[in-house]
């Protein structure tokens, strides 16, 4: 390291490497060293999940967290779930003494003796869970550069006194630092979060999940209100919209809300991730109605699926309701602006001519392509590359395939040479695709072969190709679910693909 370069400058350039890169330069200079473990101690901070009180095997406990972070500029991110709150096994309390002195009184009746005894308790829960929350909430209140907020939520039994104070205490206090809020909270408190967009002023970015339980109909749309004028109070200003819901909400429909939802002038990316059968969306045209009316402005459009709704759509309605993403893009919606477009590809056995056609006419501008949910076949793949027709700006590409052969390689590299990034998903590796039948599992040669043999002779086939006009720089695949087979590929791929500069692990959202 030259004498003259000052430390701040190296420290400036080190912020801009991996932390492996950066961990390999520790042994040239102990500054590298010190640069590196000050670094790394900033990067632990940067996000903070509060989602227990005490200390577990796997993760720090708010209390020794809040210890550590208190009033930190280096704290950006926080992500808070509730946590519940137990009685202390061997209280000495004053109000615990009262009971021991009562119990021990002659004549003291059991059954009161023991309903006393449960007040006591709840009342020391109570006092702690208020104590919880008020320290938690002064300490988010102390991050100065506070951006993103993350209220989450497992669907399980909570205190009624955490989310009031999530909410109420925090995001008046810290509202106008956020930038990003994400929500995942119980339908009883979405008539309070209207009082809290007034705070949100520099707000771009806004996540939703709902989940609506076994609640009726009419209960959910008398709170669902609150939510509606909360996002519509917000919208204007937003950047970025997601919304989820939970396949366990048994009567949620959202067509009310996109039928209310106003006009988003900034709006750059949208994503709506719901059950695939369409269960929560009785009607599509109100979706349809709001990307149409953001068609201008959405440079980023994700329609993912989740499993099917606790109670199925039945009748007429579930013919339609499962083509939600079909019907909520037919007719090929003019996006000048789109640049990254994700789409869920159930149900399985839909014809794909539509999606096909939406594809040819979007392949121009297209930079990212995700098509999810949906295991390819072969002859599926070559139509998707048949109606992208070498897609000239297109980098990064997700897909999923039913098995990983030498021939949807070929095809790949074939029909994208100017693709930069492949994410593939894959549960079977096979040594050739079946000669005609698109419905058959393996190809004639594979029947009987254990997987490792066909592993084997998927490496031997090819070891002869090469692929010199192929751009390819990052390759992310699964590991084998049987047999382990990302070693091997690494080595693979690596030989045949030049440009190949990253080789990664494809690790399964959960």
């Amino acid at each position: 390291m030259p004498p003259e370069m000052n430390n701040d400058v190296w420290r400036c350039v080190s912020l801009f490497l991996p932390l492996v890169d950066l961990l390999s330069l520790c042994a040239v200079n102990r500054t590298f060293f010190n640069i590196f473990w000050a670094i790394t101690n900033e990067r632990q901070f940067q996000g903070v999940r509060f989602v227990g009180y005490d200390n577990t095997t796997k993760q720090i406990g708010a209390k020794a967290l809040m210890k550590r972070v208190k009033e930190s500029t280096l704290v950006g991110s926080v992500h808070v779930q509730p946590w519940q709150v137990e009685p202390k096994p061997k209280s000495k309390s004053k109000s615990s003494s009262w009971v021991t002195f009562i119990r021990n009184l002659p004549h003291s009746r059991v059954s009161s003796v023991s309903g006393l005894e449960e007040a006591v308790v709840q009342v020391e829960i109570t006092k702690r869970v208020k104590k919880h929350t008020l320290r938690v909430a002064d300490t988010i209140k102390g991050f100065a550069n506070l951006h993103t907020y993350h209220i989450d939520w497992d669907e399980g039994p909570y205190h009624a006194e955490f989310f009031p104070a999530l909410l109420h205490l925090i995001i008046p206090a810290v509202g106008q630092r956020l930038s990003t809020l994400t929500l995942k909270i119980p339908l009883q408190y979405m008539p309070s979060l209207p009082h809290l967009a007034t705070s949100l002023t520099k707000l771009e970015n806004l996540a939703l999940t709902i989940h609506t339980g076994a609640h009726i109909a009419t209960y959910i749309s008398e709170k669902m209100e609150g939510l509606v004028v909360f996002m519509n109070s917000l919208i204007r200003e937003l950047r970025s919209l997601t919304i989820s819901t939970t396949p366990t909400s048994t009567h949620l429909d959202l067509e009310p809300l996109f039928r209310h939802l106003g006009h988003g002038r900034h709006l750059t990316a949208f994503t709506l991730c719901i059950p695939f059968d369409g269960g929560h969306l009785a009607d599509p045209t109100s979706l349809r109605r709001f990307i149409i009316n953001h068609c201008y402005t959405l440079e980023s459009l994700t329609l993912g699926t989740t499993r099917a709704t606790v109670r199925p759509v039945a009748g007429a309605r579930a013919s339609e309701t499962k083509f939600w993403i079909r019907d909520a893009m037919k007719n090929h919606p003019h996006f000048p602006a789109l640049s990254r477009l994700s789409l869920g590809l159930r149900p399985l056995r839909t014809d794909l001519t539509p999606l096909l056609q939406g594809l040819r006419a979007k392949r121009a501008q297209l930079r990212v392509l995700k098509l999810s949910e949906r295991s390819l076949e072969h002859a599926e793949l070559v139509r998707v590359l048949e109606a992208l027709d070498y897609p000239p700006h297109l980098c990064v590409l997700s897909l999923r395939l039913r098995c990983l052969s030498p021939e949807a390689v070929d095809t790949l590299a074939a029909g994208l040479p100017a693709l930069s990034a492949l994410e593939l998903t894959f549960a079977e590796v096979v040594h050739q695709e079946a000669a005609s039948d698109t419905s058959s599992t393996l190809s004639q040669d594979s029947y009987g072969l254990s997987r490792e043999s066909e592993l084997t002779l998927f490496c031997q086939k090819m070891e002869g190709k090469f692929y010199p006009h192929w751009s390819l720089a990052r390759l992310a695949i699964p590991e084998g679910p049987q047999v382990r087979w990302l070693d091997a590929m690494e080595r693979l791929f690596i030989r045949c693909i030049p440009t190949l500069q990253s080789f990664e692990e494809l690790v399964p959202c959960v």
